[in-house]
């Protein structure tokens, strides 16, 4: 009965996900085609991942350490738990944003529109490829989005266990441009979507968006440690709620 309950509910929240976008592509199409108003192709999307969210049950939590300006820039750094993460840190991070994403993601039809336009995909076994998706993605930054990017690089086995070290590339990135690095925990996650399992639930997702940690007098040589950082808040904060033990 429970696999019964949990293919109905997935059959239910893809029919929302993908309805939902369906609906919104002509828009999002419009928006698309040039640069100047892909900020509002972005709050298109953000109200793509707030509907899907809440008529899918889920029902997000989001606490900020400090008020984050709209209109600034950021790097956001959230831990990986679940594919269900791009909904939430898209659909509720409040600035424009652009995500960084395995190569994969270009490939499904219709969706590969973000990737084409907002996102930069990323081929991870390519170092030539990975290299220039970080032009890309510093090419973007300078145009004014905030840079979304998981530095585990995929969802961890392990999960909620967060991946260690961290990919430098985002906190490289980060302290080139001088922009902030936001710490972002993500508590709840794998519970709403276990995606080596295919499970699903709808319940609380609760996000921490940490205070930004700046990086104007840092160098590159700091860039471990920097990462060693936003994994310390990470990690803690999932300790403290009594997701992961020591």
């Amino acid at each position: 009965m429970r696999k019964v309950l949990n293919y109905l509910y997935i059959g239910y929240y893809g029919a929302i996900f993908i309805g939902i976008f369906l609906i919104l592509y002509p828009i999002l199409w419009l928006f698309l085609r040039s640069t100047k108003t892909y900020f509002i192709a972005d709050h298109i999307r953000k109200i793509w991942g707030k509907a899907s969210t809440y008529l899918g049950l889920m029902w997000p939590q989001i606490s900020y350490e400090q008020k984050l300006k709209r209109k600034n820039q950021y790097v956001f750094c959230p831990n990986h738990m679940s594919y269900i993460d791009i909904v939430l840190t898209g659909g509720f991070l409040p600035t424009f944003n652009f995500f960084m994403a395995k190569f994969e993601l270009s490939k499904i039809p219709l969706f590969s529109i973000w990737f084409k336009t907002i996102d930069v995909p990323v081929k991870r076994e390519s170092l030539r490829g990975s290299h220039n998706a970080f032009i890309d993605a510093g090419k973007k930054l300078d145009d004014g989005g905030s840079l979304i990017i998981f530095p585990e690089g995929r969802i961890p086995s392990d999960t909620p266990k967060v991946k260690y070290p961290f990919k430098l590339g985002a906190f490289k990135l980060a302290i080139e441009k001088k922009l902030p690095v936001v710490p972002v925990t993500l508590f709840d996650n794998h519970k709403r979507l276990e995606s080596f399992k295919f499970v699903m639930s709808p319940g609380l997702m609760r996000m921490k968006v940490n205070a930004p940690i700046e990086t104007k007098d840092l160098s590159i040589d700091d860039a471990e440690a920097l990462a060693e950082r936003v994994y310390s808040i990470i990690n803690q904060d999932l300790l403290n709620a009594g997701i992961i033990t020591q």
